[in-house]
C-alpha cells in the first residue's frame, strides 16, 4: 500500500466534525474544566500546607540544611565539604556551655559559627551581628532577659563558660542579638568569635574531647545536596567515599524524610485525586461516547470510503485534546485560586502550625496538567476504538445497545408488563450501567462520609479537651515559648491568684505548676531506648516537662491510664508521679517508666515512684499543648512540685489558672476577669463559649471545604447520569419507534422510561445502604479517631434523604430527554435504519 499524507486532512475532518457539535464541545469543555479544577486545587492546598508544615517544622528543628555530620575535627570537616554532592555548608564549633546559675536548668550552648549558618538557622539581628573580636558574644533576647540585661549593642555581660576542663569568666561585649521566635523559640545559643576559641580553646584535643563526652572543640558540618530526597544514604555515601566515622543528623523536618519514613500520609491525596479522576473519566468517557454514538454512520461512511481506523481514532484523540487545550487554562487558573482560599482555612484547623504559606510552586500546574490530560485520554480512547472496529454495514444499524450472554424467549400469560420490561431494558447495557451506578454511587458516598464526620464533632468533647472549668487563664509566656521562657512573677503570681479568688462569682480556682527540665537520660531511659531500637539513638539529653495540678483536675486522670492505677489519696501525698508516654518519632509512642520505676531529677531533693503510666496526650488542657522529640510530661500535685521546685532555688510558674464560676454570675464574672488582667499583655482569658465558638468555626471549614468539594463531584455524577439517559434515548430512538408501530401509546412509553430512571434509583441505593454504609463506616470513624474532639456517631439521614432527592432528579431528566423523541414522528425514526 502506498503512503499518503493525508494529515492535514484528518485534521481538517475533526475540525469539522467539532463545528458541528458545539454544544457536545461545551459540555465536554465543562467536564474537563471541572476535572481540572478539583485537582489543581487539591495540589495547590497539599503543597502549600506541605510547605507551611515543612517551614514550621524546619524552625523547630533549627536549621534549613538537609542533614549533617557531628562531632568532627577540623581535618575530618575540611575533607567533608570537598566532597562533589555538597552543594552548600556552614560550620560550627562547639565551645562549651554557660555555667551562669541562671541557666542551671535551662542549659545553653556556645558555639563559633559562620554567617552561613545563621543565615539557614532562621536567626535575623535585630542590631549587630556575630562577633568578631576576642570578647564579643552575640545572644538572643530569651538569655538577656534570663541575666536581666537590656538589649543594647555595647552592653557589657559577664558569663561563665565552662570548657569541661575549666570555667572561663570573663566581661563580653555584646555585638548583636535577635528576638526568640514567638511561637518556636530559638533559645539555648550563644555565640562566639574564632579569637575566642583560638584563644582558649586550641589547647583541647578534639578527639579526647569527643571520646569524653564533653565535645567541646569538635566541629558539626551542616549540609545542603542538590535535594531533599534519600538524605540518610546521601550522607552515608560522603562518609563512605571519604572513609570519615562520624554520627550524622537527618532534618526531619522535611517532608521527603516524613514520606520516606511513613508512606501512608500521602494515601489521603492520592484517594481524593483517585475519585476525582475517577468522576471525571466517567463523565468525560460518556460524552464521547455520545459523540460516537451519534455520528457512528459518519465514522461508517468515512471508513467505506477509505479512512483507515488508525485515522479515525486520530480524528478523536484530535477532538479531545483540542477541547483539552481550550479548558485546561480555565482549570488550572480557577483551581489554583480556590486552592490559595481555601488552604489558609485547612491551616487554621491545625494546631500545629499557625499561618500558612501559598505555594506557587510549577509542580502544581504541571500536576495537575497531566493528570488532567490522563483523565482526558483515557475517557476519550475507549470511544476513539469503538469508532476505528466499527465495520461500514454495522455503523447502519448501530444503536449503542448491546445485549449480552445468550438471548432466551420468555412466555407469558399476562402480556408485557412495562415495570418488566424497564428492568430488562435496564441490563442490555451493562458497562454503561455500572458506570452511571459508579458515578452516582461516588457522589453520594462522599455526601454521606463528610455529613458523618461533621455530625460526629462533639461539642462537650472539644471543650473537656480545651477547658476543664467555665474560664480559664493561661500564661502565654511559657506556652508561647515551649516551657523555656522565664516570664516575669507579677504576670500569673501568687498575688493574682489571691485578687482573682475574691471576685464575686469566683466558685473555686485550679492551679496548674509548670517547670521544664533538660536532663541526662537515666539508666531506665537509656534501657528503654536501647530495647526499643532508637533510630535517632539515645539523645544527650531529654525535657521532662513537670506540671503541679490542683486536685480539680484528678478526675481527668482515670480517662488516660494505660499502665498502673490512679488513687487520689496516694497521689496526694507527693510521693507519687503520674508519667506519659514518649514521643520517640513521627506517630510512633513509647513507654520510658512503668508503675513501680523511681524517679528523681537534679535540684530538686526527693525522688518519685511511678504510680501509672499516661498517654502522651494526657491532661491535655492542663499541658503547654507542646511536646518535645523523646520527652515526656509528669504530673504531681500543685503544692508539692511548687515546695520541691522553691527549695531547688528555681520556683516553677504557674502556666494556668482554672476558674470554676457561679452559673447565675457567669457573664459578670467573666467581665471581671478580663478587667483583672487587662494590664497583664501576657495572660489571655478565654470561656466556654469561646471554645464553642471555635468549634463552630471548625465545623464551618469543614462544612465549605467538605461540601464544595461534593458539590463539584455531585455536579458532574449528576452530568453524568444526564448524558446517561441521553445516550439510551438516542440510542435507542428505532427501538422505540418499533415498540410504537406495533401499538405502544407515547404515555407507555414514557412510563417504561420512568421505570427505568426509577430501577437506576433503587440500585443507586442498594449499593450505598450496603458497599456504601461500610465504606462510611470506616472512612469516617478512621478520620474520627485521629481528632481528639470527635466523638464517631454513623448517621442514617443522608441514605434516607438521598433517596427521594435522586427520585425527583431521575423522573425530571427523563421527562426531559423523552421529550425531543416524542416530537419526532414515528416514520422519520423507522427510516434512519434505512
Amino acid at each position: 500500500m502506498i503512503a499518503t499524507n493525508n494529515r492535514k486532512t484528518v485534521f481538517n475532518l475533526a475540525m469539522a466534525s467539532l463545528r458541528a457539535n458545539r454544544l457536545r464541545n461545551l459540555a465536554a469543555i465543562c467536564a474537563i474544566v471541572l476535572t481540572t479544577l478539583l485537582i489543581t486545587s487539591i495540589f495547590t492546598m497539599a503543597l502549600s500546607i506541605n510547605q507551611s508544615m515543612q517551614y514550621a517544622q524546619m524552625k523547630t528543628a533549627g536549621s534549613d540544611f538537609h542533614g549533617g555530620f557531628k562531632y568532627l575535627t577540623p581535618e575530618e570537616a575540611a575533607t567533608l565539604r570537598k566532597h562533589p554532592s555538597i552543594k552548600l555548608y556552614d560550620y560550627s564549633l562547639s565551645s562549651g556551655r554557660l555555667g551562669n546559675t541562671e541557666f542551671k536548668h535551662d542549659p545553653v550552648e556556645v558555639l563559633q559559627i559562620d554567617q552561613v549558618y545563621a543565615d539557614h538557622s532562621f536567626i535575623v539581628f535585630t542590631e549587630g551581628g556575630l562577633p568578631t573580636g576576642e570578647n564579643e558574644v552575640a545572644l538572643n533576647t530569651w538569655i538577656l532577659d534570663k541575666l536581666g540585661v537590656q538589649p543594647e549593642l555595647g552592653k557589657e555581660i559577664t558569663l561563665q563558660i565552662d570548657i569541661g576542663e575549666r570555667m572561663i569568666s570573663q566581661k563580653f561585649t555584646l555585638s548583636g542579638y535577635y528576638e526568640a521566635d514567638k511561637e518556636l523559640a530559638m533559645a539555648g545559643l550563644a555565640f562566639v568569635s574564632k579569637a575566642f576559641t583560638d584563644k582558649n580553646l586550641s589547647d583541647i584535643d578534639p578527639v579526647q574531647s569527643r571520646d569524653s563526652g564533653s565535645y567541646v572543640n569538635t566541629s558539626n558540618l551542616s549540609v545542603m545536596f542538590s535535594n531533599s530526597f534519600h538524605i540518610e544514604s546521601k550522607l552515608n555515601k560522603v562518609l563512605a567515599d571519604t572513609g570519615i566515622t562520624a554520627p550524622i543528623g537527618i532534618n526531619w523536618a522535611y517532608s521527603s524524610v516524613s514520606l520516606a519514613e511513613n508512606a501512608v500520609n500521602i494515601i489521603p491525596y492520592a484517594a481524593v485525586i483517585f475519585i476525582i479522576m475517577l468522576s471525571g473519566y466517567l463523565l468525560i468517557y460518556n460524552i464521547f461516547y455520545i459523540s460516537v454514538v451519534r455520528d457512528v454512520k459518519f465514522y461508517g461512511l468515512l471508513k467505506m470510503i477509505g479512512t483507515t481506523p488508525r485515522q479515525l481514532r486520530r480524528i478523536i484523540a484530535i477532538h479531545a485534546r483540542l477541547l483539552y487545550l481550550i479548558a485546561l487554562p480555565f482549570g488550572l487558573g480557577f483551581g489554583y485560586l480556590i486552592g490559595r482560599w481555601v488552604t489558609p482555612l485547612t491551616t487554621s484547623l491545625s494546631g500545629e502550625f499557625k499561618g500558612s504559606s501559598l505555594s506557587s510552586s510549577p509542580w502544581i500546574f504541571a500536576g495537575a496538567a497531566l493528570f488532567s490530560f490522563l483523565t482526558v485520554w483515557i475517557a476519550a480512547h475507549k470511544p476513539g476504538r469503538l469508532a476505528a472496529d466499527i465495520a461500514p454495514v454495522e455503523a447502519v444499524k448501530f444503536s449503542g445497545v448491546q445485549n449480552g450472554g445468550v438471548k432466551t424467549l420468555r412466555s407469558s400469560n399476562h402480556g408485557a408488563k412495562l415495570h418488566r420490561m424497564a428492568f430488562s431494558n435496564l441490563f442490555r447495557s451493562q458497562k454503561k450501567l455500572s458506570l452511571m451506578l459508579s458515578s452516582l454511587f461516588l457522589s453520594i458516598l462522599l455526601f454521606n462520609t463528610i455529613f458523618t464526620v461533621i455530625s460526629s464533632m462533639d461539642v462537650n468533647k472539644y471543650l473537656s479537651a480545651y477547658i476543664h472549668g467555665d474560664y480559664m487563664i493561661h500564661n502565654k509566656g511559657i506556652i508561647q515559648q515551649e516551657g523555656e521562657r522565664s516570664v516575669n512573677d507579677t504576670e500569673l503570681s501568687e498575688e493574682l491568684y489571691g485578687q482573682l479568688s475574691h471576685i464575686d462569682g469566683v466558685k473555686s480556682i485550679d492551679k496548674v505548676y509548670y517547670s521544664v527540665l533538660t536532663v541526662p537520660p537515666d539508666d531506665i531511659i537509656r534501657a528503654s531506648l536501647k530495647s526499643s531500637a532508637n533510630p535517632q539513638g539515645i539523645p544527650a539529653r531529654v525535657h521532662a516537662q513537670l506540671f503541679g495540678l490542683d486536685s480539680g483536675w484528678y478526675d481527668l486522670a482515670e480517662q488516660d491510664v494505660l499502665e498502673g492505677e490512679f488513687n487520689r489519696e496516694q497521689f496526694d501525698s507527693g510521693d507519687f508521679i503520674l508519667v506519659t508516654q514518649t514521643l520517640t518519632e513521627p506517630g510512633a509512642y513509647a513507654s520510658y517508666y512503668h508503675p513501680g520505676d523511681r524517679i528523681s531529677y537534679p535540684g530538686l531533693k526527693q525522688s518519685y515512684e511511678v504510680m501509672a503510666v499516661l498517654k502522651y496526650d494526657a491532661f491535655f488542657a492542663a499541658t503547654t499543648q507542646m511536646y518535645f522529640g523523646n520527652g515526656y510530661n509528669a504530673f504531681l500535685p500543685a503544692a508539692k512540685l511548687r515546695q520541691a521546685t522553691l527549695e531547688s532555688g528555681t520556683p516553677a510558674d504557674i502556666l494556668s489558672l482554672t476558674l470554676h464560676a457561679d452559673p447565675d454570675k457567669l457573664d459578670e464574672t467573666g467581665q471581671l476577669l478580663r478587667e483583672g488582667i487587662r494590664p497583664l499583655d501576657a495572660l489571655q482569658l478565654k470561656s466556654r463559649e469561646d471554645y464553642r465558638e471555635e468549634l463552630s468555626d471548625n465545623i464551618r471549614i469543614f462544612e465549605i471545604i467538605g461540601y464544595g468539594l461534593n458539590l463539584v463531584i455531585a455536579l458532574i455524577g449528576l452530568l453524568n447520569y444526564i448524558n446517561s439517559v441521553l445516550t439510551g434515548v438516542i440510542a435507542r430512538r428505532h427501538e422505540f419507534a418499533v415498540l410504537e408501530s406495533i401499538g405502544m401509546t407515547k404515555k407507555q412509553l414514557k412510563r417504561m422510561l420512568v421505570y427505568e430512571g426509577l430501577y437506576t434509583v433503587l440500585l443507586t441505593a442498594l449499593l450505598t445502604s450496603t458497599i456504601g454504609v461500610l465504606l462510611t463506616y470506616w472512612i469516617a470513624r478512621n478520620i474520627a479517631a485521629g481528632m481528639a474532639y470527635m466523638e464517631f456517631r454513623m448517621m442514617w439521614l443522608p441514605f434516607i434523604l438521598v433517596i427521594p432527592v435522586l427520585a425527583v432528579l431521575s423522573y425530571l431528566i427523563t421527562i426531559s430527554a423523552y421529550r425531543p423523541l416524542a416530537r419526532s414522528p414515528i416514520v422519520e425514526r423507522l427510516r434512519e435504519m434505512e
